[in-house]
């Protein structure tokens, strides 16, 4: 073998050996960038989830729910699945009471949900008549 053939074949593994490192150097700066990426969303999405439960800690310590301000939102569908036991319900009776005193509700619609806890209160004690009747 010869000079030039030795030089030549040295010249591709060159080539080769270069080729190869700047292609490993993409892909790792690719797989860098998009680690940073995920680590970013990551730690934004875990801040968001603290600073969510910091607010709604603060929230209930102070005692102004969301539910309080938007009473149709959160109460009534509270009512239909909390009924069941005496405190709850007069918990419910308590809170429509403070909501009609504080204005945030008229009088029609606290008349309306008070009917309505009764009803709900009513049907629950027959339906435990009955489970006990079984």
């Amino acid at each position: 073998m010869d000079g030039t053939k030795a030089l030549y074949y040295g010249a591709i593994a060159v080539a080769i050996l270069v080729g190869v490192s700047v292609l490993v150097s993409v892909v790792s700066a690719v797989l860098s960038l998009a680690w940073a990426v995920v680590s970013g969303v990551v730690t934004l999405a875990v801040l968001a989830g603290i600073v969510y439960v910091a607010y709604r800690a603060g929230s209930w310590l102070l005692g102004s729910d969301d539910a309080t301000s938007n009473p149709d939102s959160f109460d009534e569908s509270w009512s239909t699945s909390s009924t069941s036991s005496g405190d709850a319900s007069e918990s419910r009776r308590d809170r429509l009471r403070r909501q009609y005193v504080e204005g945030q509700i008229g009088e029609e619609e606290f008349e309306r949900r008070i009917a309505s806890e009764l009803e709900t209160e009513a049907l629950d004690d027959i339906d435990r008549e009955l489970e006990r009747d079984r």
